[in-house]
């Protein structure tokens, strides 16, 4: 990568609901725009909860060179990984049984794929929901793989309280209506744009660009938030600019309200 000090800002794009369309795609004028604000001084970076391994077309398409994947878990650039974290088995193996009494399946991340402990129909309805392919399904890898981030597959919400509750040592939020995240306690987006700036020696301004609860932190963190017009109502409360839907060209409105397209 050129100097990053050569750019003005970094800015931080959430994928489902934001930068991609309904059908979890990238739709011409994003990348264009993407390509846009690059050559007026904006680097972009991908901030998700997804794994990195799930972003290659992605990045291939935009051109975007790095990623905060995993909620801030695992972060890469230009190829290789700069920054990461193992969640303590002993702390996986408490959330396990956590799950158990709720039928919960859980599914595994780590620097090369993603697994689950049981492959229930919610399971399958989850991954069908970011048009994701199934994954395998294997209930003692984790006590020998290390794991990088993990997934409550569930709808409900109620579940997060429970979840802190019984293993106070990890992070928790509903991310998709489909699924819980977790990480490390202290770990989230935005702790992932501090580790991005600290390792590259950055001192410009930050963007951020999100629609769900993943992204709280993530905003708490940038210099500038912008909320898409579908994101959730406490999201919005801490945008400086909330645009319009994902699906009703709400990156390309924000850019022109930003200045920087």
């Amino acid at each position: 990568m050129e100097n990053i000090n050569d750019y003005k800002a970094l800015a931080f794009f959430d994928l489902d609901g934001t930068l991609l369309n309904a059908q979890s795609q990238l739709d011409q004028e994003v990348i264009d725009g993407l390509s846009r604000i690059r050559e007026n001084g904006v680097l972009p970076f991908i901030a998700t909860g997804r794994g990195h391994f799930e972003l290659d077309g992605i990045m291939k398409a935009t051109g975007i060179d790095g990623a905060v994947a995993m909620n801030g878990q695992y972060i890469i650039l230009d190829g290789e990984t700069i920054y990461k974290e193992e969640i303590p088995t002993q702390s996986v193996k408490k959330l396990v049984d956590a799950a158990k009494p709720h039928a919960e399946a859980l599914s595994f991340y780590d620097s090369k794929g993603y697994w689950v402990n049981e492959l229930t129909d919610f399971a399958k309805k989850a991954y069908a929901y970011t048009h994701m392919p199934l994954p395998h399904v294997d209930a003692q890898r984790y006590l020998a793989q290390e794991v990088n981030m993990l997934l409550v597959l569930t709808n409900q919400l109620s579940q997060v309280e429970y979840y802190k509750e019984a293993v106070p040592e990890l992070n928790f939020f509903m991310n998709s209506p489909s699924s819980i995240d977790v990480t490390n306690r202290q770990t989230n987006k935005g702790t992932g744009i501090s580790q991005v700036k600290n390792l590259l020696g950055f001192s410009g301004e930050t963007f951020a660009f999100g629609d769900g609860r993943n992204d709280l932190d993530l905003f708490k963190a940038a210099d500038h938030r912008t909320a898409m017009g579908n994101a959730v109502p406490e999201l919005k409360e801490l945008a400086d600019f909330i645009s319009t839907e994902n699906t009703n060209h709400g990156i390309i409105n924000a850019f022109n309200h930003w200045g920087i397209l």
